[in-house]
Parts: structure tokens; C-alpha cells; sequence
């Protein structure tokens, strides 16, 4: 699964740190240590607009990262909680991808080719 980006929740990062587009891999299978484990939030389909990021939901997360090469892998090795975005801004990303469709269309296309 391709997400359009990540966010490292830490508290050396005030609003954390955040990059994408980012792999998702199958969940991480065997024992971690928990120094390696990183607490994220995952974004798989957003927009922006106005300055705001638009978005249905996001997914907490802890896991590890893989990069190899040009591609970034990330692991969980916990289940995934899913957090429903606030109702404006589900409404907001519905109303972007109604009104500009081929805009995040091509933003996810840019993401998988790499």
C-alpha cells in the first residue's frame, strides 16, 4: 500500500516530522527492539489546499523503516488505529477530488512511479 505521506510523532519535532510518499510493507515478523520502533501517523490519500491539508482519516502506527535505494519501507508491528479526520475536513477533501479529480489523480501517480 502506497501512503502520500508520513509523520514521525517525536518531541524533538514539535509538529513532527513529515515525508512521503512512503511503502507500506506486510506487518514486521519476529521480535524488535523497542529503541528500532518509531510511533507514526500514516496519510494515505491527502490534498492541500488553502494552506490546510485535507484528508478522510489517518492510521497511528508503530514500526520501523526499511529504505533501500530510492523507495522507503515501513513496517508495523502493531496493529494500525484508524482516526476519522474532523467532518469539515472530510468534507473538504470530498469536495477537492469532486472539483479538481485530476489534480490528486496525478499526485498519486507521481507517488507510485517512484
Amino acid at each position: 500500500m502506497h501512503v502520500d505521506e508520513i509523520t514521525i510523532v517525536s518531541p524533538d519535532f514539535p509538529g513532527g516530522l513529515t515525508f512521503g510518499p512512503v511503502t507500506v510493507d506486510r506487518r514486521w515478523e519476529g521480535s524488535v527492539e523497542t529503541r528500532d520502533e518509531l510511533p507514526v501517523m500514516l496519510t494515505p490519500r491527502c490534498g492541500q489546499f488553502l494552506g490546510i491539508r485535507w484528508y478522510l482519516e489517518r492510521y497511528k502506527a508503530r514500526g520501523i523503516f526499511i529504505v533501500m535505494r530510492d523507495q522507503i519501507l515501513f513496517r508495523p508491528t502493531a496493529a494500525l488505529l484508524v482516526e476519522r479526520a474532523a467532518w469539515w475536513r472530510r468534507a473538504g477533501y470530498r469536495f477537492l477530488t469532486c472539483w479538481s479529480p485530476r489534480r490528486l489523480r496525478v499526485r498519486e501517480h507521481a507517488a507510485s512511479d517512484r
